[in-house]
């Protein structure tokens, strides 16, 4: 039959394994709102990023523009010069620079137009990561706010936990036995125990002999002789 003492291991072993999934929830809580934080600071980057981006392009366009505006210049001078040519060849020079520089014109004009299609596309990638800057605040205020409802609640649990855990670990023995489970707790929560079903250990499947198990329904602290896991046994193989 089962014995009192593997009730309360296993009373334990669940108390732990509460305690632990309160703490993790509590110690999540402030990791989400970091993590999200991480991300409005990246958005926050990419539209400072952007905006430069655009300032570029503008930069580019005012520098472009008034490149033309002199070039547009020179051919009003060769005009000119061309209405004073006092010969036929100097005529044919005259109008094959200004071939010339209206092609460049017309090549310029093109690359202007192009910048200007680029800013307004670059505009338009700017309002959508601004969108996103403010969903991404939004998110993290509704996990902070999220958060901080249900932190209370876990710390109350926790204490409560705490308290009910000290109350039930008194079922270890003293000595040498209580500090093998201080030194199993702290460095694997309730993972330092582990229930005994069909003969076999269910945290690593290493099966327990016949005086393994009459140890246990014996209520003695027992190893798990492969993963050293505190071992307990609800029903009698």
């Amino acid at each position: 039959m089962t014995t009192r003492t593997s009730h309360e291991y296993h009373h334990l072993h669940g108390l732990l394994q509460q305690l632990d999934d309160a703490e993790q929830t509590l110690a999540h809580g402030p990791r989400r709102i970091a993590v999200s934080e991480k991300k409005v600071s990246a958005a926050d980057q990419a539209c400072t990023d952007q905006k430069e981006q655009i300032q570029l392009l503008k930069k580019s366009v005012d520098e472009n523009t008034l490149n033309l505006k002199s070039r547009e210049a020179e051919v009003t001078k060769l005009t000119l010069r061309l209405n004073e040519a006092s010969s036929n060849k100097e005529y044919d020079i005259i109008q094959a620079q200004m071939a010339s520089a209206r092609a460049a014109d017309a090549q310029l004009e093109d690359q202007i137009l192009s910048l200007l299609s680029q800013v307004d596309e670059a505009n338009d990638e700017l309002n959508r990561l601004m969108e996103e800057v403010s969903e991404l605040k939004q998110k993290t205020a509704d996990i902070t706010a999220e958060t901080k409802s249900i932190e209370p609640g876990l710390k109350s649990d926790i204490e409560r936990l705490t308290t009910e855990i000290a109350e039930a670990d008194a079922v270890i023995p003293a000595g040498e036995s209580r500090t093998t489970y201080q030194r199993l707790r702290d460095a694997m929560g309730p993972a330092a125990m582990a229930l005994v079903e069909g003969g076999f250990c269910t945290a690593c499947n290493t099966g327990a002999t016949s005086q393994d198990i009459v140890r246990m329904n014996m209520s003695e602290f027992l190893l798990c002789r492969a993963c050293g896991r505190i071992l307990y046994l609800i029903r009698e193989e």
